[in-house]
């Protein structure tokens, strides 16, 4: 099965995208100081080992006699044919060291870790030995440097990806808003009007019907009534998409079950004039299935999910609505076993005014049904999840944060 496609809205995907784009800018340069850091770190430790190194080659060949070693070291020597002598702070592995391999080594006593070197010269043996705590100490201290740099370069980079960021959206969230608003304002000037033509063509048909007009006017009066009933529609819809995001803080707790139930009773008799049924399934709730919302706009989100449903099911076919409750989410899912969709496509079925392929009822929805869900979700802060494959029907789930228990 193909994995579920998600699909948000305009402005919170724009935010999404513009929050992701700050995040990746602070990670690569949180990555370039990684490097970087690591870079210098290791050029550190090979400085600081070649020095000891020098320093040890440099008192191995001077060194006459083990009384008076330099700080932080430590000195054997064994003469030929006389006994060793070494210095009064020398760890206990010298003696080992000077009857063991020449060459530089590193040795351990008492927690303290040493760097030794073991010289053959003509007529004695002699072991240098360097404590390696100060190189230490010093390595230590550009990793903590490095550490503050790198925070302060990720910290520095965050808020400037999101300032950037912020400052590049904003003009298109602007352009979204002036949209909205004449969307708004234009479905709101069109409303009062389509009523009037609405209820004229209503009073029009019912007339012919009672004069026994021909059946050809009273067709074609019939489809005027239709038209115009779809033209409402439209235009509530595009008010209702434009007005969501507005109206989210006048919220209320919405049981969703209640609501789906409303649904499909209202569609079911529509329904079996088409030879379909609709179901309402209780699934597994942890709790109410309830969502903090607007009622109206979920209602008609819901709505028009069945809607599409209807519009690509067969006679004979089924439609089930699901309502469940978990992992702190109210889900409703609307399953079909119609025609089905390519999961590729299924963004696109989500812009205003597209149209999928499979319609059943002989008629072409007019494509603001799904684009007025996927606004509904961005402003309930929910998600909508489609999956399906042709021919095998097609499964929508929309997803709302569930309302804390009162």
């Amino acid at each position: 099965m193909k994995k579920p496609v998600t699909v948000f809205a305009e402005p919170a995907s724009l935010r999404r995208t513009a929050r992701g784009a700050a995040v990746r800018a602070a990670l690569v340069l949180a990555a370039v100081l990684l490097v970087a850091g690591a870079v210098l770190l290791v050029v550190e430790t090979r400085t600081g080992n070649q020095q000891m190194d020098t320093q040890l080659a440099q008192v191995a060949a001077q060194v006459d006699d083990a009384d008076d070693p330099p700080p932080g070291m430590a000195i054997g020597i064994v003469r030929v044919g006389r006994d060793s002598s070494v210095s009064d702070n020398a760890p206990a592995p010298t003696a080992t060291l000077l009857a063991g391999p020449v060459g530089y080594s590193s040795v351990r006593s008492g927690g303290i870790e040493y760097r030794a070197l073991v010289v053959e010269r003509a007529d004695r043996r002699v072991v240098v030995l360097v404590d390696t705590r100060p190189w230490e100490q010093r390595r230590h201290h550009v990793l903590v440097a490095l550490l503050v740099t790198e925070l302060a370069g990720l910290a520095a980079a965050a808020g400037a990806a999101v300032s950037l960021s912020r400052r590049a959206i904003r003009p298109m969230l602007e352009a979204l808003a002036v949209q909205r608003d004449f969307v708004a304002d234009a479905s709101h000037e069109l409303r009062a009007p389509l009523t009037v033509l609405h209820t004229r063509t209503q009073l029009l048909a019912r007339r012919a019907a009672r004069e026994h007009l021909e059946p050809a006017w009273r067709d074609q009066l019939d489809g005027l009534v239709a038209d115009t009933r779809a033209l409402a529609d439209i235009v509530d819809d595009l008010l209702l998409a434009a007005a969501a995001e507005h109206r989210i803080d006048r919220r209320e707790p919405v049981d969703l079950t209640v609501l789906c139930r409303e649904v499909v009773d209202s569609v079911a008799a529509h329904a079996a004039t088409l030879g379909i049924s609709v179901e309402l399934v209780a699934g597994d709730c942890s709790g109410a299935a309830i969502a903090d919302g607007i009622r109206p706009a979920l209602r008609r989100a819901v709505l028009a999910l069945i809607d599409n449903a209807l519009h690509h099911e067969k006679p004979g076919g089924t439609i089930t609505v699901l309502v469940a409750r978990g992992g702190g989410e109210v889900t409703v899912t609307v399953r079909d076993t119609g025609a089905g969709l390519d999961p590729g496509d299924a963004a696109r079925l989500f812009q205003r005014f597209a149209h999928g392929d499979g319609h059943s009822t002989g008629t072409r929805p007019h494509g603001i049904g799904l684009a007025l869900v996927r606004a509904v979700v961005e402003a309930h802060r929910g998600r909508i999840t489609v999956d399906g494959a042709p021919g095998r029907g097609a499964c929508f789930v929309l997803a709302l944060p569930a309302a804390r228990d009162r």
